[in-house]
This record gives structure tokens, C-alpha cells and sequence, in this order.
């Protein structure tokens, strides 16, 4: 670091006088340690012999930053740092050796000149993005940015994890971070749906800095590639003409091949099989990425009448009994059900329920009211389970009134 002092201003007085042009040069001599700046400068001069022509200096400002010798030499008491104060103003007193000294001073102005001793600070010691799957070659996706306070700094970015160059780069001058090629979430499972990588900020000084370091973290968000699917384009369902709000019908079910968020981010359904006199149905656990999970619910537009009397549970597919039915034997309904997903955007298809209302003699009903565990048989799907007794069910015919 260098300091460029020039006279502004010298004040003549009779006897110890200062040279009106004087050009002071301060050169840094370490950064570590004791920091000292020797300046020589052209001295004032007294025309008087012996002692009364002598002339000492001394400094009447900034004398915790600065020092003087009595014989003019300038030195620095402490390291100055241009980042925090980039000029200093001196004022330099000269008087001779006689009993009633005479004085004069002068102003001298100081520059710190810059040296390279900063490296680069980025804004964020990490960032994080989302870059939507399936997204084209060279999409931008994020800023990065740094800030060198040294002077003419010329700060370049670089991405410095290796592997991170092959999907991604970093423009080294304006610090945007832009894909390399289309990314599919579904071929980054299961462990590579986000990427974690270091951007560094280079010093375009006298390289000697290191760099500035921030992580980036890119998430790729999967994006909605297909619609749920219905396992049947027709389901039938039968039901008691008498029976009580909230009775199971029929159920159906959908699948999205859209990733699951883990090898358990799966539906997992417990429909319990519902009586006219236990309308309860068991909880679902709702679990995997937003495209994959699937809810049912009642095309309103179609088949008025059934949508009336009938709906279809939003999360488990049964379809219940929305009133208390009080319908004629062998009556049919068509209802139509439509399942969507929580995807970006969301995906749907449809599927046609027919409900026939059941003669009463051919109404099917336990033998028991009651089983034992052991009585029990669970049926176990993929997604879904019911509970059956292994009692067989005995049509009972019923006496007409």
C-alpha cells in the first residue's frame, strides 16, 4: 500500500520556514506484525545560526495514526486500512531551537492507495432454488452474487464441485446459474432430486486472495406427468333400498405413476366393511409427493338425480350413501366419479359407477352379529385392505309384511 501526500497548504512565518511544494511518499512496508510507513520529505529550513537554526516537527493532528521524528522522518503508528478511511489530513508544525521559538505549519492531505487484501464476501453463505423438472437446456434459475470492497476487485464465478459441472454452469461475470440440460426427476431417484454444490468467487486483483465460497442447493421439483388411472371403466355396487346415510356401496381405485416421495410415500387405505346398522368408516393415511397422491370426488354436471342421493369419499374411493334411502327394488343409478391428483398441474380421468337398489329377499347378511380374531381372514392388496369373516354370508329371504 502506498500513501500519496501532497502539500495544500504552508504558512511563512519569520525564521523556521516550510518549502511550499513538498511531496511526501509513504510506502507500506508489511501487513503483519509491527506495520510502520517511512516517508521522507523535503525539510523546512531556518537561515539562523547555531541552535536558533535548528528545526524540530512534530504533529498536531491524527497522532494515534501517524508519528514525526524531531528531525522530520513520518511514520505510521498503525496499520491503515483503506476499506475504512481512505484519507487523512496531517497538519505538520516546524519551530527553531531559540528561547522564543518561532512556528509555522503546513496541512499536508493524505491518500491511502488500495492494495489487494480482501477476497470476495458473497451475499448468501447459501443459496437455495427450485428448478421445475423437465425444464429446457439453459433455464436460469438462480443469481449469485459477491462483493469485493478492494478496488478494481473484477470478481469471476466458477462452480467448484466437479460433478455439479455436468448439469450445471455458473456465467462468470454476471454469477447466473442456468441448467446444461433438461432434468427428469423421475431418473434423479431416489437420491438425486437435490443437488448441493460450491460456487466460488475468484479475486481478479493480484490473484493472491483465495476466494469467496457460498453452497448452492437445487431442488428439482417433480412436475405432474400423469393422470390417475381407474382400475375399471365401470364399477357396480348393490344396495339395501332402506339403507341409512353413510353406507358403503361400492369402492373404487385409482393409481398415479408419478413417483412416490419414499419406498413408503404410498396410500395405505383400512375401509372397514360397512353394515346398514355401522355406517363408520376406518381412517386413511395420505402419504406420497403431491402429483402421486389421488382424491375422488362426484362429476356434478352428470346424473343430477344420483349425485343427490350418493357421493364418493375424497380420500379412500368408497362410495357412500349420501341420505337415508327410501328407493324401489332394482332401481339403477349411474354416478359418475372423476380422480385427480395434487400435481402441478393437476391431472383427472373418470370412471362410471351403476348402483342397483336390491330386492330385499336377495339382501345378504351375517350369520352372527359378532367374530373372534380367529374367525377373521384379512385380505391384504397393495394399497388397501379389508376385513372379511370367513362365515359365509347366507341370503336370507324375508317374509313379505
Amino acid at each position: 500500500m502506498h500513501l500519496s501526500v501532497s502539500l495544500k497548504e504552508a504558512t511563512h512565518l519569520t525564521g523556521a520556514s516550510l518549502d511550499c511544494l513538498i511531496t511526501l511518499l509513504i510506502k507500506q512496508v508489511s501487513l503483519e506484525g509491527r506495520t510502520e510507513y517511512y516517508s521522507a520529505w523535503r525539510h523546512a529550513t531556518d537561515p539562523d545560526l547555531g541552535v536558533n537554526g535548528q528545526v524540530r516537527y512534530r504533529l498536531l493532528t491524527n497522532t494515534d495514526l501517524f508519528r514525526i521524528t524531531a528531525n522530520g522522518s513520518i511514520f505510521t503508528a498503525a496499520p491503515l486500512d483503506r476499506e475504512k478511511r481512505d484519507q487523512y489530513e496531517l497538519v505538520v508544525q516546524a519551530s527553531d531551537g531559540a528561547k522564543d521559538p518561532r512556528r509555522t505549519t503546513l496541512t499536508l492531505f493524505i491518500r491511502v492507495l488500495d492494495v489487494d487484501d480482501n477476497s470476495p464476501i458473497f451475499s448468501q453463505s447459501a443459496y437455495h432454488a427450485v428448478l421445475p423438472e423437465n425444464s429446457p437446456a439453459g433455464t436460469v434459475f438462480l443469481n449469485i452474487s459477491a462483493v469485493d470492497p478492494d478496488l478494481d476487485a473484477n470478481t469471476t464465478y466458477r462452480i467448484r464441485t466437479k460433478d455439479a459441472r455436468d448439469l450445471f454452469a455458473v456465467d462468470p461475470l454476471t454469477g447466473e446459474l442456468k441448467s446444461l440440460r433438461s432434468l427428469d426427476f423421475e431418473k434423479l431417484l431416489p437420491n438425486a432430486t437435490t443437488q448441493t454444490f460450491v460456487v466460488e468467487a475468484l479475486d481478479g486483483g493480484s490473484g493472491k486472495m483465495p476466494p469467496g465460497l457460498a453452497s448452492v442447493t437445487v431442488t428439482v421439483l417433480d412436475m405432474n406427468d400423469f393422470p390417475p388411472e381407474f382400475s375399471q371403466t365401470l364399477y357396480r355396487g348393490m344396495v339395501a333400498p332402506n339403507a341409512v346415510k353413510g353406507t358403503v356401496v361400492t369402492t373404487v381405485h385409482a393409481d398415479d405413476q408419478d413417483p412416490l416421495s419414499s419406498p413408503m410415500g404410498r396410500w395405505m387405505g383400512f375401509p372397514a366393511l360397512s353394515l346398514e346398522d355401522s355406517p363408520q368408516q376406518a381412517p386413511f393415511l395420505i402419504l406420497g409427493t403431491a402429483a402421486s397422491r389421488v382424491h375422488y370426488r362426484v362429476n356434478m354436471k352428470e346424473f343430477a338425480y344420483s349425485t343427490s342421493i350418493f357421493e364418493v369419499d375424497e380420500n379412500s374411493g368408497n362410495v357412500l350413501t349420501r341420505v337415508n334411502l327410501n328407493e324401489e327394488p332394482n332401481t339403477k343409478f349411474t354416478l359418475a366419479v372423476i380422480a385427480y391428483d395434487d400435481g402441478q398441474p393437476v391431472m383427472f380421468s373418470g370412471s362410471v359407477v351403476e348402483i342397483t337398489v336390491l330386492q330385499p329377499s336377495i339382501i345378504p347378511v351375517f350369520t352372527q352379529e359378532e367374530y373372534s380374531r380367529d374367525q377373521i381372514h384379512v385380505q391384504h392388496k397393495e394399497f388397501s385392505y379389508r376385513e372379511v369373516s370367513q362365515e359365509s354370508v347366507k341370503e336370507q329371504k324375508m317374509e313379505e309384511n
